[in-house]
């Protein structure tokens, strides 16, 4: 009996351990992680999927990840370096890189009209065709991949700074070459993400100039779009990857890399599935995707570029 006691003792504390930090089957757990973060992370992550998974149901509209995409992981940084007792150094350079991409990402979302009740990423329509009238399908699909698994890609890309905690967090010239890099990244997704708007209004334009080939294709090819199809995204995944080198110089990579590679999976697919959505549409697309590059444009190709 005392062995059972105690068997349903540890099971119980074990239970509500895991319970109220729910991120343990997500996250390893360090002994240098204050139970705070873990706490703060944990219950941040649950009411960000079950609010988006309950607005999903009641308003039909599967883009609700998409609204909080750029905002859970700032506010995830910012968590840990306000509740660890470094709050300096590389914990405040991470949470500042950090809360420019979600800035200028989030204006981008704005902008786009993403937080409207009507606002829902055009690709997903495509993907409900795919369920036909099959709504319990629909369902399982929202809640496993749209809502759960991409709740837990938004946290593990905040682990490098994780993996940090319990380190010497003193700034080295590495760590501020990362954060360079991470902030040149962003901009040069603001500029894809710029010249994809300016076509765009070109494109509605009332007045259309005679004789704009782009507009005629009906897709922009000009700026970076000319050297490969999706700087935005490549940009997006080079964000998040040189936010996993970080702990390099100091713990090694280890786990922190999983959010990227779950990132670079996830655009891949969406790469896959917005050329199909485009290449329906606009029939001079099949001709850009022979010519240009999804990512990385040769460097042949480039010196033309140059010369044109």
């Amino acid at each position: 009996m005392l062995l059972l006691a105690e068997f349903f003792s540890l099971f119980s504390s074990s239970l509500w351990f895991w319970i109220t930090n729910p991120i343990t089957f997500i996250l390893p757990t360090t002994l240098s992680t204050p139970w705070t973060v873990h706490l703060a992370l944990s219950w941040t992550f649950l009411a960000s999927a079950i609010f988006c998974w309950i607005m999903s149901l009641l308003t039909g509209n599967l883009s609700q990840i998409d609204r909080l995409w750029s905002v859970l992981p700032p506010l995830y940084s910012l968590l840990i370096t306000l509740l660890t007792e470094d709050k300096g150094g590389l914990n405040a350079v991470l949470s500042v890189v950090t809360g420019i991409w979600g800035s200028r990402l989030t204006l981008q979302f704005i902008w786009k009209g993403g937080y409207t009740l009507e606002g829902e990423d055009y690709r997903w329509a495509y993907v409900k065709d795919v369920f036909g009238g099959n709504k319990l399908a629909l369902h399982i699909f929202n809640l496993l991949f749209i809502v759960i698994y991409q709740s837990i890609l938004l946290l593990l890309l905040i682990t490098p700074q994780l993996a940090l905690l319990g380190e010497d967090m003193t700034l080295t010239t590495l760590d501020a070459i990362l954060a360079g890099v991470f902030l040149f990244l962003v901009t040069m997704e603001t500029l894809a993400d710029r010249q994809q708007q300016a076509f765009q209004h070109r494109k509605h334009s009332e007045q259309v100039e005679e004789g704009d080939r782009e507009v005629e294709d009906g897709f922009v090819q000009s700026g970076l779009w000319a050297y490969c199809r999706h700087p935005n995204f490549l940009c997006e995944i080079l964000i998040w990857w040189v936010f996993a080198m970080i702990p390099l110089s100091r713990v090694g990579c280890g786990w922190s890399v999983v959010g990227a590679v779950c990132l670079t999976g996830l655009f891949t697919g969406s790469q896959d599935l917005t050329e199909q959505i485009s290449a329906s549409k606009y029939p001079e697309y099949r001709r850009y995707q022979e010519s240009v590059p999804a990512y990385i444009p040769s460097v042949r190709m480039m010196t033309i570029k140059r010369r044109d």
